[in-house]
C-alpha cells in the first residue's frame, strides 16, 4: 500500500479550504455574492448547485486528509480532476457563448484561472503519487 505523499496532502488541504470557502460564498452569502459579482441573472439555483458541489468536494477532501493510503483516495482524486475538467469546459463555453458584462466576465475569467490551478495541482499530485 502506498502512503500519501506531501504534495497530495497539500492538494487535499487546498481542495478542502477552497471548497468550504466557495460553498459558503455560494450558499450562505448567495445574495451578497451575486450582487458583488454583479451577476446579470436572477437565478439563485445555479449558485446553490455550485455551492452544493463545492461542499461535497470539501467534505470528501477533508475525510481523505485523514486517510493514510493512496489506494483509498485514488477514486476521489479521479472524480475531483474530472469535476475540474467538466466545470472548466463549461466556464470557457459560457465566457465564449454568453455576453457577460465586464464585472461578471472578470469573475468568470478568475474562476477559470482557479480551476486551471486546481487541475494542474491535481494532475501533479496524481502523477507524483503514481511514481
Amino acid at each position: 500500500m502506498t502512503e500519501i505523499k506531501k504534495i497530495t496532502k497539500i492538494t487535499l488541504l487546498w481542495y478542502t479550504i477552497a471548497g468550504f470557502f466557495f460553498a459558503f460564498m455560494f450558499i450562505v452569502l448567495m445574495d451578497f455574492t451575486m450582487n458583488f459579482m454583479q451577476w446579470p441573472y436572477d437565478d439563485p439555483i445555479d449558485f446553490w448547485f455550485q455551492g452544493g458541489t463545492m461542499l461535497v468536494i470539501a467534505i470528501t477532501t477533508l475525510l481523505a486528509l485523514f486517510m493514510k493510503e493512496w489506494e483509498k483516495i485514488k477514486l476521489f482524486f479521479f472524480f475531483a480532476i474530472l469535476w475540474d475538467i467538466m466545470v472548466l469546459i463549461m466556464d470557457i463555453v459560457a465566457v465564449v457563448v454568453l455576453n457577460f458584462p465586464e464585472t461578471p466576465l472578470l469573475f468568470m475569467i478568475t474562476f477559470i484561472i482557479l480551476l486551471t490551478f486546481n487541475l494542474v495541482i491535481g494532475f501533479v499530485s496524481w502523477m507524483t503519487q503514481r511514481s
